[in-house]
């Protein structure tokens, strides 16, 4: 079921379309820690290929990186009203 992170509100997450790619990890560890190491990145996918589990740290900035670079649509922007 979608829902949004604490960590991140800006961002509406799937975990039911995510495959655990890694693409929004390691761009975000690339931009942010210089280096292709999940670990080191402000969002965090884990949990078993039936039930993924997706947040964000609280680092993140909400810079939609990960969005741009997650190809399954599991990551959404939420565009807040004006």
């Amino acid at each position: 079921m979608p829902h949004r992170d604490p960590n991140n509100d800006k961002v509406l997450i799937d975990p039911d379309k995510c495959t655990g790619c890694l693409n929004c990890q390691l761009i975000c560890s690339l931009v942010y820690a210089d280096s292709f190491n999940p670990a080191r990145a402000r969002i965090m996918i884990g949990g078993s290929q039936d039930k993924r589990e997706i947040h964000f740290t609280e680092e993140c900035t909400a810079c939609k990186l990960c969005i741009e670079h997650c190809v399954y649509g599991t990551l959404e922007a939420i565009e807040e009203a004006v």
